[in-house]
């Protein structure tokens, strides 16, 4: 079973972020709640995952004592959504971010199944799908990403899951135990899913376009690497292939039809073939968005629009490290960087973010760590052994490492990190 660890190197790799963990001073309450008018609030923040919610507790960390609002479409208050597809048969409370009381203690008011439909900008309002409106002084949009959908034929059978709720996650558990299992997209989720599953499910199956999983993340070799860590856990790959079509029986489904004309059998089947920005909503806003639907921010997580910040997976924003070039990093730590940024910058602080990208991911009790941002490498240099699972990646980019990724090889990733962070460049010749 796939240990959900407590990471301290993980936190140590951003030194930026342990203020985030620190609470250094006495946290702010709201006053005079009652004198509110309900339909107006000082921040409203759209998204209640990590950088909506890091954001909220650093302005009351900070001081401020004004009302603060967080919307979320889920049914639940703030959750770790990344541990839905390492550890799916948590429970909602297992995997709160925050217990109920502490939204109480600090009057941070959270409300649910609630979908913002349009910003007016011009009249600092956000338009809720059900005609509530709400008024605001700053603005947080942290919306995330919403999963790309199968265009295949029987897309609408049932027991074909996103995994995008808690119910989600423990529905497909339920489903796949001793059954069969199709998952389709070597993506991280669509990994982590099959770590999960392969010794509850009678057969796991993993259906992906490339020949190799991971490959444009962590290079052809290290790919390999995993997916035969993979395939001796019963794991059973089909890879350079897509679904053509889901097939049912009595409207569930039975079989998964590929492109090579393989007919796989299927109880159960998890699509994990990447996302996009939750931003639609802002299409007539004004709020600037790229070609690919994602917010664009400076450095202080701001929009073109005064008063309106963006964090998390729905933003590109410019990385030190790679020489300010937008990039979007749709990882747990950085989320929660850009939620502090953004709060410290609607209080005027004039921080800029310069932290080091940083994640994990845990399959078969293994620990894969990665720090940099590695996009467009074109050279890859290994030390120690790919086979017995001890090694280090460094991912270079002409003659400069831009990142590392290692399996039981600590400390490394974090001390790649920390050199990184500090504004130093590691040269390929230093770790040839």
């Amino acid at each position: 079973q796939v240990k959900i660890e407590k990471e301290k190197v993980y936190i140590r790799a951003s030194k930026q972020a342990l203020q985030t963990q620190r609470r250094t001073k006495m946290m702010a309450k709201c006053i005079s709640l009652s004198n509110y008018n309900l339909s107006s609030t000082n921040v409203l923040i759209i998204g209640a995952g990590a950088a909506g919610l890091v954001c909220a507790e650093t302005l009351r960390q900070e001081g401020f004592s004004d009302r603060i609002v967080m919307c979320t479409m889920d049914r639940h208050l703030p959750y770790d959504r990344p541990k839905l597809s390492k550890s799916m048969d948590s429970h909602p409370e297992q995997i709160a971010l925050r217990p109920k009381e502490f939204f109480r203690t600090y009057d941070i008011e959270v409300l649910t199944e609630m979908q913002v439909a349009a910003v007016d900008i011009k009249n600092k309002t956000a338009v809720f799908k059900d005609g509530f409106k709400m008024e605001y002084n700053k603005l947080l949009i942290a919306t995330g990403n919403m999963p790309k959908a199968l265009s295949c034929k029987g897309k609408e059978v049932e027991n074909v899951f996103n995994i995008r709720t808690p119910e989600d996650a423990n529905r497909v558990v339920k489903l796949a135990t001793s059954k069969n299992v199709v998952i389709v997209g070597a993506s991280f989720l669509g990994m982590e899913v099959a770590a999960y599953l392969a010794e509850r499910a009678h057969s796991v199956s993993l259906v992906e376009l490339e020949e190799v999983p991971f490959k444009k993340f962590f290079g052809e070799r290290v790919g390999r690497t995993v997916m035969k860590m993979f395939e001796s856990n019963r794991v059973k790959f089909y890879m350079q292939t897509e679904v053509l079509e889901l097939r049912e029986q009595e409207g569930k489904l039975k079989e998964v039809v590929l492109k090579s004309g393989k007919v796989l059998r299927a109880d159960v089947c998890v699509v994990g073939v990447g996302a996009v920005p939750a931003t639609g909503f802002l299409k007539q806003s004004g709020v600037n968005i790229d070609s690919k639907g994602f917010i664009v921010v400076n450095k202080m997580m701001q929009t073109n629009i005064p008063g309106v910040f963006a964090a998390g997976d729905a933003v590109t924003f410019p990385l030190a490290l790679r020489n300010n070039k937008k990039v979007n990093v749709p990882h747990w730590q950085m989320a929660h960087m850009h939620g502090r940024i953004a709060a410290l910058n609607m209080l005027a602080h004039g921080m800029e973010i310069s932290t080091v990208p940083y994640l994990w991911t845990a399959m078969f009790g293994k620990s894969i760590r990665y720090a940099g941002h590695g996009e467009g490498f074109d050279d890859v240099v290994i030390q120690g052994d790919l086979d017995e699972l001890k090694f280090v990646a460094f991912y270079t980019k002409s003659d400069e490492v831009v990142a590392v990724a290692s399996v039981n090889y600590d400390p490394i990733v974090s001390k790649v990190a920390e050199v990184l962070a500090a504004g130093r460049t590691i040269r390929k010749r230093n770790v040839e």
